[in-house]
Parts: structure tokens; sequence; C-alpha cells
């Protein structure tokens, strides 16, 4: 909305700076933290009353009596900043905003069941259900991406790649390309472009339900998932920049993205966002995001992913969520095939090494660090094209 601004600027100099991308990303950085940090502590004695899950339990029998339902803060703070600071008008950033509150939503409702009838974790909205709902949301939104003129939906680019897999209709056939070489894989007949479509939507889909649940299992202990959040989303803002920059993606042989800079000014503010949260989110939390927030966050930074078609790189940037969800993922199966035996003595990862006696804090931090390197090798493929 401040974009507009810059048409004033003959009548007062300084607005031109409302023009520039990394001056409103900034802005949609620090108005997401401010807003996080300064409204929580009113909200917080309505919390402490309404939306304590009395039916959780730590291992030793005692009730944590933490408030839940915090991501209802951080993503009113992204969609408020995202509103200021973007060009409304851009169709991405609409819809990456619905696409979110969407998530949000199936979050909220997630968190209200286990608060309004005392459930535990596992038992808020039923697997099956939340997994449809994920998918209708997932791919009207990754649609709405691919009907939108830029994105690269249908495209996947691999790390160290200049080359990416992707359909490319012509008059009379469909060429099948992959990173490894500039000729043609093999070509399919034009009549079935529609089911090359159905492919990508559900090739994305999985992502953005790797990334979403990922998150949510991350979000397990006092300041993790929102700390490793910050760094992901602040890397696939400098993605999203560079992207968006005709010279700079030329240069690093990425997909030139008209448009992409507003998105990563989405990805500041949910930086941003997560940074204010984690002011009392950190050990010991005040509040926690819960799925209300986690599997909008994860959603989102997908949907970045996605529209890039650096899907893969969302692997390696958000390498500690994957982890997360692997380590849950293996142990079930494990589980079962063994007829009850355990690969980690908990899962998801955090708790196994909880199980075995390391302090929370230092495997918050300890993730930190991973998930900064992650972050900082996902950057560094750009370059190694």
């Amino acid at each position: 909305m401040l974009y507009y601004l810059h048409n004033f600027s003959e009548l007062f100099g300084p607005f031109r700076l409302f023009e520039y991308i990394s001056f409103r990303a900034g802005g949609a950085f620090f108005t997401a933290f401010l807003l996080t940090v300064f409204a929580i502590p009113p909200l917080l004695p309505f919390y402490q009353k309404h939306c304590i899950q009395k039916s959780a339990r730590t291992d030793d029998g005692k009730k944590p009596y933490k408030p839940l339902m915090g991501g209802v803060i951080i993503i009113s703070s992204v969609v408020i900043s995202a509103l200021l600071w973007g060009m409304i008008a851009d169709r991405k950033l609409i819809v990456f905003i619905l696409a979110t509150l969407a998530l949000a939503m199936l979050g909220f409702v997630d968190d209200f069941i286990k608060l309004k009838y005392l459930r535990e974790e596992r038992d808020g909205v039923k697997r099956n259900t939340k997994v449809i709902v994920q998918a209708i949301i997932s791919v009207i939104a990754i649609y709405a991406l691919y009907k939108t003129h830029g994105t690269v939906t249908m495209k996947i680019f691999l790390p160290c790649f200049k080359q990416a897999f992707q359909f490319v209709p012509g008059s009379e056939s469909i060429v099948v390309m992959t990173p490894f070489s500039s000729d043609a894989w093999f070509c399919l007949p034009l009549v079935i472009m529609p089911l090359c479509l159905i492919f990508m939507l559900l090739l994305n889909f999985g992502v953005l339900f790797c990334a979403s649940n990922g998150v949510n299992l991350t979000d397990g202990k006092d300041g993790l998932a929102s700390g490793c959040m910050i760094f992901a989303a602040l890397a696939f803002a400098v993605i999203s920049y560079l992207s968006g920059h005709k010279i700079f993606a030329e240069y690093l042989n990425i997909p030139f993205v008209p448009g992409a800079g507003e998105v990563g000014i989405y990805a500041c503010a949910i930086a941003g966002a997560c940074m204010g949260f984690l002011w009392h989110n950190c050990e010991p939390a005040s509040l926690i995001m819960g799925d209300t927030g986690s599997l909008a966050l994860g959603g989102a930074l997908s949907l970045i992913a996605i529209m890039l078609g650096q899907q893969i790189l969302l692997f390696i940037i958000g390498g500690i969520f994957i982890i997360e969800l692997a380590s849950s993922f293996i142990q079930q199966k494990y589980y079962r095939l063994t007829g009850g035996k355990r690969l980690f003595l908990m899962a998801p990862l955090h708790h196994h090494y909880e199980k075995k006696g390391v302090p929370d804090s230092r495997i918050t931090i300890r993730f930190w660090i991973i998930a900064i390197l992650f972050a900082l090798i996902g950057l560094a493929t750009l370059k190694i094209r």
C-alpha cells in the first residue's frame, strides 16, 4: 500500500524510497517484528485464560500450561506487513496471502479442537481430513501461480545445474527436458499436456505437504521452529529478490520471474514476525505457535520455492524441517516393520536428543546453527551453476 507513495515523490523527494523493493522489504521485516513483539504482551492474559492445552503433559507428568495459538499473531503480523509494504495489485502477493490464511485457518481449527475438547496433541483434525484440505488449498494456490504471468511452476531447477526439468509444449508434441543435457530427453503427444499439468500440480503439492508438516513437527521446543524459520525465510527473500532482478537472474543462471521481489517482501515479513515471536517464544516460552502458525508458515515457504522453480533448493534451505519430518516418518515405518522396535529414542529428531539428556537450550541453538548452515549452502548453490 505504501508503495504508491512514490507517485508523490515530486511533492516530497524521500517518497521515492517506496519504489525500491529493498527498502520495502526492510520495512516489512521491521513492521512484522514490532507488531508481533508489542501485540503479544496485552493479549497474553487472554491466551493464558482461554488457550491452555490442559491435556498436554511433559515427560514428568506435569502440565506445561503454555498457551497455544500464537500463530494467530504471527500470521496477522505477516499479512498486515505484506499489505502495508507490498504492491497489493500484484497477483502473486494476493495468492500468497490467501493461501497462508487458508492454511492458518486449517491449523486454527486443529488447535481449537485440542483446546475445546481437551484432546491430546495428535487428536486435532483427523490426519486424512487434514491432508485432503491441504491438497485442496495447495492445488488451488499452485494453479493460480501457474496461471500468473512469469512464474515457473512447470519447471524444477536442480542445484548446480543450468537446465531445468520441464515440459515444453510445441506445435505437435511435448518435449521433456532434463538438467543433465541440453537435448530433449523424449517427446510426448501434445494431447497429454493436461496430464503433465496434473503431474506437476501433484509434485508441487508433495513439496508443500513436506514443508508444511515439517515445520509443524519442528514446533516441539521453545523457539525451535520460529528460529529456524527466520533463516529459511531470509534465504528465500534473497533468492526472490535475485530472481526478480533481470541482471542478477541472468548472471546467476536462475529463472527471471517478474515481480518476484514482491514475494521477497512477503518472505521478509515472515522472518520479521518469527523474530518478534521468538522474543516471547525463547526458553521458557510464554506462548506456543501451534498448528495455526506452523502449517501456514511452512506452506508459505514452499509456495515461494514453487513459484521460483526452486523446489529442490527448499529441501536444502529448509533442511532442518525435512530432517524432522523424515525422522518421524522413518520412526513410524521402522516401528511397524520391526514389530515395535524404535530407531530413535523418540521422534521427531529433537525429542531423540531430549531423551538422551541434552538440555533444551542446547538442542535449540544447535538446530539454529544447522539451519544457518543449510541456508548458506542453499544460497551458495546459486553461484555454482
